[in-house]
């Protein structure tokens, strides 16, 4: 019971925001979780080189596997002719010293493929997949390709399809210890845009996105970060709390952030998984307001040992007011705990 009472008292303030935002009336909304839709399907490509790619997997072929199997890559190298398989659906793409196979097999690249010359780079993104039954080799399944792009992509960035390379800024203070982290958008780190969470020992953030280019004053976006540490706001603590245990933490902070406002959706925190391995408890649903109008609200949350890391993302699912959903799913891969 003091755990649910410190956290009402911990969301009233943040609850407010709720109300500010949403005092708008604008028409229907459709009930699509687009985050979430964005994460599973809008993949977040990590840049190496074939150097390092190769390197990596000769040196120690287990720890490949388990840090990079089914994971999302962007690679840029050379190509020559004679490394282009006569079908078109393989080829070897060569970095300064060492090379990786591409596999080429979707149409929208193999078309492509017939395009090159030999000597050209190219710029390729797709999911890695280590072979073989003991893991022999690994290839670079190509989702897409292109020449390369006049801006050379750093080494270890997040990229989109197509281009949307990041200027990032690590943020390290969501926990009071340091060890959570991820990285925003340099654009974030604006005083219109970034404020602190502070009411009731509270670390966290919260960003408004519609006040970035392109501004849209019409309508809400803003997405929300905190830190919710078991010793400062559970009166018991367990040891090894279980996974229903954090699911009902998670399922009250939800609550306690709505509040008693007219909420049109379950509370029913699930488990899902994303590209990369990544897994996240997951609860979406909406509000309704005094306009009668419905809002999205995504929650997110990532369990470590001391804590949960608690992220919101609300906007007005339209069009024309999700205008940086990328953003937010970038800074949600970016999380390290």
């Amino acid at each position: 019971m003091k755990a649910k009472l410190f956290l009402k008292k911990f969301i009233l303030i943040f609850s407010a925001v709720l109300v500010i935002v949403f005092n708008i009336s604008v028409g229907a909304a459709e009930r699509t979780a687009r985050l979430r839709y964005c994460l599973d399907n809008d993949h977040m490509y990590i840049s190496y080189t074939p150097d390092y790619l190769s390197y990596f997997f000769a040196s120690n072929k287990s720890r490949f596997d388990d840090l990079f199997d089914e994971t999302y890559a962007v690679v840029t190298g050379i190509v020559y002719g004679n490394s282009i398989s006569s079908d078109k659906e393989e080829f070897t793409l060569y970095g300064k010293e060492k090379s990786i196979t591409i596999d080429s097999s979707e149409p929208q690249v193999k078309g492509l493929v017939s395009q090159l010359s030999s000597g050209d780079e190219v710029t390729v993104y797709g999911i890695i997949e280590v072979k073989g039954m003991t893991g022999s080799s690994f290839e670079l399944k190509a989702e897409h390709m292109e020449r390369t792009l006049k801006k050379q992509i750093p080494m270890y960035a997040g990229v989109y399809y197509p281009e949307k390379v990041y200027d990032e800024e690590a943020v390290t203070d969501l926990a009071a210890d340091g060890h959570v982290k991820f990285y925003m958008p340099s654009e974030w780190n604006n005083e219109y845009v970034k404020s602190r969470l502070t009411n009731n020992n509270v670390n966290g953030y919260q960003f408004y996105l519609n006040a970035i280019s392109p501004q849209n004053l019409d309508f809400p976006e803003n997405f929300y970060m905190f830190y919710f540490k078991y010793e400062t706001y559970l009166d018991k603590v367990k040891k090894d709390p279980d996974s229903f245990d954090i699911e009902d933490i998670e399922e009250l902070i939800i609550e306690n952030i709505l509040g008693n406002l007219t909420n049109t959706g379950d509370i029913d925190v699930e488990t899902i998984s994303y590209p990369g391995g990544k897994k996240l408890d997951y609860c979406s649903t909406t509000y309704k307001p005094a306009d009668g109008n419905d809002y999205r609200l995504e929650f997110f949350f990532k369990n470590d040992a001391t804590g949960i890391v608690c992220m919101l993302y609300l906007y007005y699912p339209n069009d024309n007011a999700v205008n940086h959903i990328r953003d937010v799913a970038y800074v949600i891969s970016t999380l390290e705990t």
